[in-house]
């Protein structure tokens, strides 16, 4: 399956689920956001097992071979792509063992399974072809800059030189190359920092260059330059052929194939989720959700020898106090759920562009992953229920988190002991009434999804049973049947129909009738609640999370039979019946070559930089880096417009991606200085400090963070290469069949790491290339001889020389990287980390803004015709889709780029990684909120009245209508989050103090507002009107978004500070001192 690092990986893994779920234990991950492992809880297809069947099967210990082997998770899959991986290079060794072969490539034989390697033959089928052409373009233009360079230096050896000289040096034709391989390093890796999709054409093209231009000086003649550069490129073609033969031949994984295997592993996640929904649901019948879980007798016996109980230590660190097992295990679920989103968001690009022989085409995986979100929406609602307990806990100071600001309550809220006492049993209560609903409702649901995974052939069909009762499978049609949907759709109607017994059961159990719920007074403004009053608050704040969690559940099963209906639709008009021939379309391909290279590509592409640090580069939008410019008004005469163009031509040299690629020029000439000098040009060659450059060229890195770690993991990375390619020489007693095969078995086994741990890709990559290199160079020696290897002026050196050798080029190399980096002044990580949350924030505010627009137009039914692509309502849900996909790929990056922080050198106080691993927390919750207020208020425009079997239409606008006069009257959605958050993001990215007093937006508060103004609008007759659950999800999410924002709000000027410009009086000294220079708390300070 693709992940985010353009190496393909266990093509088996993504699908499987998390590991004791319902026990509370959150699925493990690997380094790519993979689940690890086959849990207890699996079937022999990947299903789940229940309960007792995962008890029985636990008494069954496994043996401990068997269990490291899982930990491992080395399966078939992963196996197949190590044996790729590992061919490509051993082909180009092993045929230059040919005599025509050897006599072709001569002294650069060994640079074709080097090159072999880097194709990085195991990606994807799409996003090979795209990198191979990507590769093919950048080598040719290299060799065309390289001939044009080489010849060049040598008119300078012409011009310079004395008539009847024969020294092997000039310096003028030296100077000629220096600068040429300046100028080409600096410009290339300024692409490569602009635009990530050329990351690999871009170290291709720099080794290319450093090996012509280190050369260059040595020609007397251009003959002698054309013959270095045809052999260069012919190896170079030569590669990526090898390469291009293993990735299409051999164990051929298409970009299809990798959405196919996210979507099954979505299906597998989407049912673990449901299922520890489930569990924490019923969690809340017995348990206090309002106070810190007390550890069970039975968690001794769990700790297995302590590992697990430090485990737990850790967790509770982490999470509030008022969180149970339960809920971190649902929590740790949807986290994996939507870190599996956000990668299938990036690889659906490459799936709908790739030719293929198949079923599905592009838009039908376009529509799954439409249906997927659907569903991922009302299940992240759900989820934040533990949340909302855990907020009303901290509110009303049943719980004192330590350090905490946002225990203030309003006085409705103000309640002692004996009140959550109360509003426990209350809620123990309502859970048990809601119990059997929603378990037969969510088992519906779970069989739902699988049917549809069966038809759409994304889940291995189960063994059927001998006998099968035909009227039973009529009445229960089990997944598969033709009939499924139409079960699923009873089940829902059933549920929603005795929605309202459950609200009845609830007021029964308040004490309370339908009359007297609609009689409570509310205080005029300004005045205290009563404790009526504030009893009638905390009531109705029941009853909107009773309709919350109702209306997104059957909201979830309402997205699980559209996808149902999708499957059988499939189905019926003979899709999955037959396989055919699947082309992109002229459209689609354009777009494509059109967008090769544009930012918006990085969503599918990352860098080695980015690998290192497990992020992701998007696209903001043009309204994000351009600003007016506040010292040229617009151009409007032709000279004006030409003066434009003559001063971006500073703009782009002073840019951050020029800084960065002047360094990489300034790293490399650091070594390659050494082949330019007559002194050292000999040197040079004879040790081959050419590999040193070409390690520079591959590892150098855009912050100091990744920087270290990569320096330490190469040098380590190398050294264990080393010892094994001596190890792979002498442990077949030198004879060359033998060492190849054992050279291919090494990388079989490196293979497994370079798949696994696709954020450390470099550092292996470093490993291999290393190794292929000391072999490559002692089987060519030995098929060419001594004489003609060392024609080029290297030195034979045996192997055990030549791998020491090798270790101190890759750490020379390294180390130079390291200190450009560092040098003049450090790019760090943390500075990197900084902006990009200041991106993020700038897409929340983008997001806000839409989602407030969308509600507006629900509300006032201007959305307009749907099925139009020019429609209001359609541009709105592409921007919104577009901007969620983007949020969900960078949010969890950003958590693992904030782990890089530690491989950096602390100068002063500590990184203040709490700080900023809350702001990523609210901006998360604020994101999931919004997303949730979008998908709620559709109930809005839906007139289907088969989804809504208690209300008709025209009652339903009607009411509707009402609300939204009511709404535009008071104005509760104001355009002051969508300001707060773009400040927030402009300060956080430039690191500039907030502004004093910044006015947060009041709490919606809609239901006291809109009660004042229409005292019938809410009362309990509307309770089974959709749009009326609608407006509880609304009103819990506002509230939820208001109070995550003034946390946002107080935890960014924990980072950056806040402009004080007040001034105190001293009596004593008759003196006033402005606070804002004088105070040393360095408020207002940059950080």
């Amino acid at each position: 399956m693709a992940n985010d690092k353009n190496v393909e990986p266990d093509l088996a893994e993504q699908h499987r689920m998390p590991r004791d779920h319902e026990n509370g234990a959150p699925a493990i991950e690997d380094e790519d956001g993979k689940i690890e492992g086959q849990g207890n809880n699996q079937g022999p297809n990947g299903e789940h097992v229940p309960g007792g069947d995962r008890e029985k099967k636990m008494e069954e210990k496994p043996s401990k071979l068997k269990e490291m082997w899982g930990k491992l998770g080395l399966d078939m899959g992963t196996a197949m792509m190590m044996f790729k991986g590992s061919l490509a290079p051993v082909i180009g060794i092993a045929i230059y063992q040919a005599d025509s072969v050897a006599a072709t490539y001569s002294t650069l034989g060994y640079l074709v399974p080097i090159i072999a390697v880097l194709s990085v033959s195991i990606m994807p089928r799409a996003k090979y072809i795209q990198t191979l052409l990507l590769n093919v373009i950048g080598i040719c233009i290299g060799s065309a800059v390289a001939l044009l360079g080489i010849w060049s230096g040598v008119q300078a050896r012409k011009h310079t030189t004395p008539v009847g000289s024969t020294a092997r040096y000039n310096s003028s034709q030296a100077a000629v190359c220096a600068i040429w391989l300046f100028a080409n390093i600096w410009f290339v890796n300024l692409l490569r920092s602009k635009m990530p999709a050329l990351q690999f054409p871009v170290i291709m093209y720099s080794i290319f260059t450093n090996v012509a231009f280190t050369y260059g000086p040595l020609f007397p003649t251009i003959a002698a330059g054309e013959a270095l550069i045809k052999q260069l490129l012919e190896g170079f073609l030569t590669a990526f052929a090898i390469s291009t033969g293993v990735s299409l031949f051999i164990i051929p994984v298409s970009s299809r194939t990798v959405v196919f295997k996210e979507q099954t592993g979505y299906i597998q996640l989407i049912r673990a989720t449901m299922k520890a929904q489930t569990a924490y649901l019923q969690s809340l019948e017995t348990s206090d959700m309002f106070a810190p879980e007390e550890p069970g007798e039975d968690d001794g016996e769990r700790t297995d020898g302590g590992k697990k109980a430090k485990k737990n230590k850790k967790k509770d660190k982490t999470s509030h106090l008022a969180a149970n097992a339960q809920s971190m295990a649902l929590k740790a679920n949807l986290a994996t759920l939507t870190g599996l989103h956000g990668k299938l968001h990036g690889d659906m690009s490459f799936g709908k562009r790739e030719m293929a022989w198949g079923k599905l085409d592009a838009k039908d995986l376009d529509e799954i992953f439409t249906l997927f979100r659907s569903i991922l929406i009302p299940l992240i609602g759900m989820s934040t229920i533990t949340d909302i307990f855990e907020r009303i806990a901290e509110r009303r100071g049943w719980v004192r988190v330590p350090n905490s600001k946002f225990d203030r309550a309003e006085s409705w809220e103000a309640c002692g002991l004996e009140a959550k006492e109360k509003e426990k049993a209350t809620w123990n209560e309502i859970m048990k009434t809601l119990h059997e609903p929603f378990e037969v409702v969510t088992a519906a649901m779970d069989e739902g999804i699988q049917h549809a995974g069966l038809l759409l052939e994304l889940v291995p069909k189960p063994k059927k049973k001998k006998e099968e009762d035909v009227e039973e499978a009529a009445d229960n049609p089990k997944p598969g049947h033709p009939d499924f949907a139409r079960y699923l759709e009873k089940t829902l109607l059933d549920f929603y129909s005795k929605r309202g017994e459950t609200l009845k059961a609830w007021a029964r159990q308040k004490g309370i009738s339908e009359s007297q719920f609609n009689s409570a007074k509310l205080p005029a403004p300004g005045e205290d609640w009563t404790p009526d009053e504030a009893q009638h608050r905390r009531d109705q704040q029941q009853l909107y999370l009773i309709l919350y969690l109702e209306h997104l559940l059957y909201s979830t099963g309402v997205a699980v039979l559209e996808l149902i209906k999708f499957a059988d639709k499939k189905v019926e008009d003979g899709t999955m019946s037959k396989t055919r021939f699947i082309f992109p379309g002229k459209r689609r391909l354009k777009k494509w070559i059109m967008n090769i290279g544009r930012e918006d590509l990085a969503i599918d592409t990352d860098a080695p930089d980015s690998a290192e640090a497990g992020t992701n580069t998007v696209y903001m939008g043009s309204g994000f880096n351009p600003k007016k410019d506040p010292e040229h008004l617009p151009p409007k005469t032709a000279w004006q417009h030409f003066g434009n163009g003559l001063r971006t031509i500073p703009h782009f040299l002073g840019s951050a991606e020029s800084a960065f690629g002047f360094r990489v020029a300034c790293a490399t000439l650091t070594v390659g200085i050494v082949a330019f000098l007559k002194d050292t040009q000999t040197f040079f060659i004879e040790q081959r400090l050419v590999w040193a450059m070409i390690i520079i060229a591959i590892g150098m890195s855009m912050t100091s963070g990744q920087s270290i770690f990569g320096f330490i993991g190469r040098v380590v990375g190398t050294a264990v290469a080393m010892v094994l390619s001596i190890v792979i020489w002498y442990i077949v007693d030198q004879k060359t069949p033998g060492i190849i095969v054992m050279l291919w078995f090494f990388i079989f086994l490196e293979m497994y790491f370079f798949i696994k741990f696709p954020r450390f890709l470099p550092i292996f990559l470093v490993a291999i290339v290393t190794q292929i290199l000391i072999i490559g160079y002692e089987l060519q020696v030995r098929k060419i001889g001594i004489a003609v290897a060392s024609s080029s002026g290297q030195p034979y050196y045996p192997i055990y020389e030549l791998a020491p050798y090798r270790l101190a080029c890759v750490a020379g190399g390294s180390f130079v990287a390291f200190i450009w980096t560092i040098f003049p002044y450090p790019l760090t990580d943390r500075s990197w980390l900084r902006r990009d949350l200041g991106s993020t924030l700038y897409l929340l505010a983008n997001y806000y803004s839409i989602i407030h627009s969308t509600v507006h137009a629900r509300m006032h039914d201007t959305e307009g015709d749907l099925s139009l692509k020019s429609s209001p309502g359609r541009r709105l849900e592409k921007a919104r889709h577009k901007i969620l996909g983007k949020l969900l790929l960078l949010l969890p990056s950003l958590k693992q780029h904030a782990d890089f922080q530690k491989f950096e050198l602390s100068i002063g106080g500590e990184f203040p990684k709490q700080t900023y691993d809350a702001i990523i927390l609210r901006a998360t919750g604020i994101m999931n909120y919004l997303s949730l207020m979008s998908y709620a208020t559709n109930a809005w425009v839906i007139d289907e009245g088969a989804l809504y079997p208690n209300s008709r239409p025209e009652r339903r606008r009607e009411w509707l209508d009402a609300l939204a006069k009511l709404v535009d009257t008071i104005n509760p959605t104001s355009h002051g989050i969508t300001s707060i958050l773009s400040l927030l993001s402009a300060s956080v990215t430039q690191g500039s103090a907030l502004p004093p007093f910044i006015q947060l937006p009041e709490p919606y508060d809609l239901s006291r507002r809109l009660e004042a103004l229409d005292k019938g609008i809410l009362d309990a007759r509307h309770i089974e009107e959709p749009g009326y659950s609608a407006y509880a999800v609304l009103q819990v999410c506002s509230s939820l978004v208001t109070d995550d924002l003034t946390r946002l709000v107080d935890h960014v000027k924990d980072l950056v500070g806040e402009t004080d410009f007040s001034f105190k009086v001293s009596i004593s000294d008759s003196s006033v001192d402005s606070t804002a220079s004088e105070l040393s708390s360095g408020k207002g300070k940059k950080d």
